[in-house]
């Protein structure tokens, strides 16, 4: 019970900060835009808008599952963080403590996004690409791209959702569980959250 009330009070705490860096960078935004300094005003809204990507992401990050199949989630390797100049946040989780282990992210405003789109979309970007361990699927109303690695092992599922691009790594196994597990994630609430 004072778990419980312990991860209450420390959500609130968090929302009641990340709301008044969020009114902070708001306020000096207007203050940078009135006195003429465009470029501090446009830095400061280039933060608010991280601000609100970190808090969407964390609620993206409540959206991802506490086992896939079976590898468990490792809370301590789960993490929510701003990224450089273009591209916003990336969300992160880890499955699995022996040899077997998945790892599923999120990164919103991708730079790879638009060429990842490309390629699922068009046959001739694809046919210039040609890999024979690439190949475009669809999981749930989404195309993805799922590339076999020999290399190390594993599988890489590369979903792009309107602004965000979704990969799922998983290491040591095969082509139909890989997309059974995409298939088992909540893809259009993440896609929706992220909008």
């Amino acid at each position: 019970m004072k778990k419980i009330i312990c991860y209450i009070a420390l959500s609130c705490i968090i929302t009641t900060l990340s709301a008044q860096d969020f009114k902070k960078n708001i306020s000096q935004a207007q203050t940078h835009y009135t006195t003429g300094k465009l470029q501090d005003a446009h830095f400061a809204l280039q933060q608010m808008m991280q601000d609100l990507d970190i808090t969407i992401g964390k609620e993206v990050l409540k959206l991802f599952p506490l086992q896939l199949d079976t590898l468990s989630a490792i809370t301590k390797q789960q993490e929510v963080f701003g990224n450089s100049q273009f591209t916003g946040v990336t969300i992160e989780k880890n499955y699995g403590i022996t040899n077997k282990k998945a790892t599923l992210a999120v990164v919103i405003n991708s730079p790879l996004l638009n060429s990842l789109n490309a390629y699922i979309t068009s046959p001739l970007m694809a046919g210039f690409g040609a890999d024979p361990n690439t190949r475009i699927v669809k999981v749930g109303q989404y195309k993805a791209r799922l590339t076999k690695e020999p290399e190390e092992d594993q599988y890489k599922l590369e979903v792009p959702m309107t602004n965000a691009l979704l990969t799922l790594t998983v290491s040591k196994t095969h082509e139909a569980e890989i997309l059974a597990w995409a298939g088992s994630l909540p893809l259009g609430k993440m896609a929706s959250l992220i909008q």
